[in-house]
């Protein structure tokens, strides 16, 4: 597979750097950043093949990110995957009526990681 821009929007240093390495393993160019309001000017520069955000950011929630991704006609159609530790039925329904593509569920594995980019990037814009 070709070479595709891929932002990651962790807060957490240990697990973005181990998405980024994952990621740069496929391949890939990867741009991180920790916080939401920057993530969005991000996606507006870099026009990126997927997003893996996390849910549980600084002052903006990953949830409120897709949200406003989702709600942008710029940025409607960047496949999103979330990355959280939280499966309550609630939050994942808002995921779903937000467009997010597929969830990440923490703890994850390095190779969940590849296997779940690796599919989305496959399928495509949405």
């Amino acid at each position: 597979m070709q070479e595709k821009t891929i932002i990651v929007v962790e807060d957490d240093r240990l697990i973005a750097h181990l998405v980024c390495d994952v990621l740069h393993g496929l391949g890939h160019s990867v741009k991180t950043c920790d916080a939401g309001e920057s993530a969005f000017a991000l996606a507006l520069s870099a026009a990126p093949a997927v997003m893996l955000v996390d849910l549980r950011l600084g002052a903006e929630s990953g949830e409120a990110l897709i949200a406003r991704l989702a709600g942008d006609r710029r940025t409607a159609g960047i496949p999103i995957i979330a990355m959280t530790a939280t499966g309550e039925p609630d939050v994942l329904a808002r995921l779903d009526r937000a467009g997010v593509v597929a969830l990440l569920e923490k703890p994850f594995a390095a190779t969940d990681v590849a296997a779940l980019v690796e599919a989305v990037l496959m399928a495509g814009p949405k």
